[in-house]
């Protein structure tokens, strides 16, 4: 008889451990606790950056290591990644460890909208916090579609897949983060900004190409975490770090801008004061200062600039100038993009001149927001 309930009971201590298991889903059931801050580092890397997502990812483990999250913040890396293989994974970096939250199937399309608010959605439950930051990293082309817009995912079938600038803004919502930082090229276009005007209270982003190797996380995740963050500490480290690769040899250069985006609103209205009274399509293009180069000539000009260029009232311009001041307290750029190319007369971000070629049609301008709002009513 003893030996009959031992069995028993072991047989229904079993039950009760598997079934503890198969209800775990990849997620520990019990209700997380709240934290200050967790950002999540969303990095769709299943192209050709695989090689810097391994460098960023590590160096993202060493801050964690040396003390970066401080006393009361989480940091989660979301990663569709294609080496050593293709898998998508939820994972937070913690001091000394890495471990796996959540496994996703392999074949998800982590430029899908609906993907991206799945993962922010697992981050609301996973990790609760008084504030959230995000982190996006892949490749872009600002606000030009079908291109890759925001993201890269080259799936099975070795498609290309992309996000366009308002798929994002539909993923990201409105009023979840206290910051984005766009760690990919030329987000930093009033256009893109626009679109995401209601997705977060700062957004730090380049109006020009980045460089291949991205943000340096060691330096800059411990201010992410700081109690007070400092953005324009953030600002000034990517510059300068960029600045120093450029001495050293790298051809890339940076521009980098913090945009306060409560002030969005206002430098709108001060465009549409000046496309009211001004042919909005200036006579030479050439002459004015642009953000990309190359293959990117003609898509990102810089906003004041271009302003300046079709208005000579100096008291809508020296309105449009406020107004820029407080929406971009801070933009940090090297001498020269390229070695080739100077950034020394700049506002900090960009601006498309609508009308001035075929490429207004070609890459969808006429579906976002800016073009809607600001300036199609001046170009009827």
């Amino acid at each position: 008889m003893k030996h009959k309930l031992q069995y028993i009971l072991l047989i229904l201590t079993s039950f009760i451990v598997f079934s503890s298991c198969e209800e775990s889903d990849d997620i520990d059931a019990r209700e997380p606790a709240m934290v200050s801050r967790t950002v999540l580092v969303y990095m769709a890397a299943n192209n050709s950056p695989s090689l810097p997502h391994t460098q960023n990812f590590n160096a993202m483990v060493s801050a964690a290591n040396n003390g970066a999250l401080g006393n009361g913040g989480r940091l989660i890396v979301f990663r569709k990644i294609s080496y050593p293989k293709v898998e998508a994974q939820l994972v937070e970096i913690t001091k000394n460890t890495v471990n796996v939250l959540k496994t996703y199937p392999s074949d998800i399309n982590s430029v899908a909208p609906d993907v991206m608010k799945m993962v922010i959605a697992d981050i609301h439950d996973i990790a609760p916090a008084e504030e959230y930051g995000l982190l996006l990293w892949s490749h872009a082309s600002g606000w030009i579609a079908p291109s890759r817009s925001w993201g890269q995912d080259i799936g099975f079938s070795g498609q290309d897949r992309e996000m366009s600038i308002p798929d994002l803004a539909d993923a990201l919502g409105n009023h979840q983060f206290r910051f984005i930082y766009m760690d990919c090229c030329f987000m930093g276009n009033i256009e893109t900004l626009y679109e995401l005007r209601d997705a977060a209270d700062f957004i730090i982003a380049s109006p020009t190409e980045t460089p291949y190797a991205g943000m340096d996380y060691e330096r800059n995740i411990p201010e992410f975490f700081a109690e007070d963050i400092d953005f324009h500490k953030i600002v000034a480290n990517t510059h300068e770090v960029v600045a120093a690769q450029q001495r050293d040899g790298d051809h890339c250069g940076i521009a980098i801008s913090l945009y306060d985006m409560s002030r969005i609103e206002a430098v709108s209205e001060a465009v549409k004061s000046i496309y009211a009274d001004n042919t909005p399509v200036p006579s030479d293009t050439y002459s004015i200062q642009q953000y990309g180069f190359m293959s990117w000539d003609s898509y990102f000009y810089d906003l004041d600039a271009y302003m300046s260029s079709i208005s000579d009232n100096e008291s809508a311009l020296g309105r449009l100038r406020m107004e820029l001041q407080q929406f971009i307290p801070i933009c940090r750029a090297t001498e020269k993009i390229w070695q080739r190319y100077p950034l020394d007369d700049i506002c900090g971000v960009s601006a498309f001149i609508p009308g001035s070629s075929n490429l207004q049609t070609k890459y969808h301008y006429d579906d976002l927001k800016w073009y809607h709002d600001v300036v199609e009513p001046y170009f009827q």
